[in-house]
């Protein structure tokens, strides 16, 4: 899974951050997925700009926040996530970073099987051509090289 990219945004002395990371590392274990996580330290505002932050800590799978909130401003700051059980709390749920990395994986193994019709139907067309054509080899493969 070499294309996931795991992020963590945080302000310095951030109080949630190590709760943060431990949730994602115990996500990521338990998931078998070797990944390096990010941490990325937001120092300003025009940072913060530059990075679409919303609030400290952040996490994003292949830059998609785990908990998207759109209605949330760009901020400098603590950021708080609405807990399962309906209070808030001040890192994203171990639920919902479970939920992205398992979307990843999802999307993963339906563009791996995508991958793997596309060849079964590769080569069901080429045998085909050399049933309806005997005495001719089928067209090299491109691939092959």
């Amino acid at each position: 899974m070499s294309d996931l990219r795991v992020e963590l945004l945080a302000v310095e002395d951030c109080a949630h951050l190590e709760r943060a990371q431990r949730d994602l590392e115990t996500v990521l274990r338990k998931g078998i997925i070797e990944v390096p996580i990010q941490v990325i330290y937001v120092t300003s505002q025009d940072d913060a700009e530059f990075l679409g932050f919303q609030g400290s800590p952040t996490i994003r799978i292949n830059g998609e926040d785990v908990d998207p909130q759109p209605e949330l401003p760009v901020a400098l700051g603590c950021r708080l996530y609405r807990a399962s059980e309906g209070g808030l709390v001040g890192s994203p749920p171990i639920e919902l970073i479970r939920a992205a990395v398992e979307a990843y994986r999802r999307s993963r193994l339906q563009a791996f099987q995508r991958e793997e019709a596309a060849k079964v139907a590769e080569f069901a067309r080429r045998a085909d051509t050399a049933e309806a054509s005997p005495g001719e080899s089928p067209p090299p493969d491109k691939s092959e090289g």
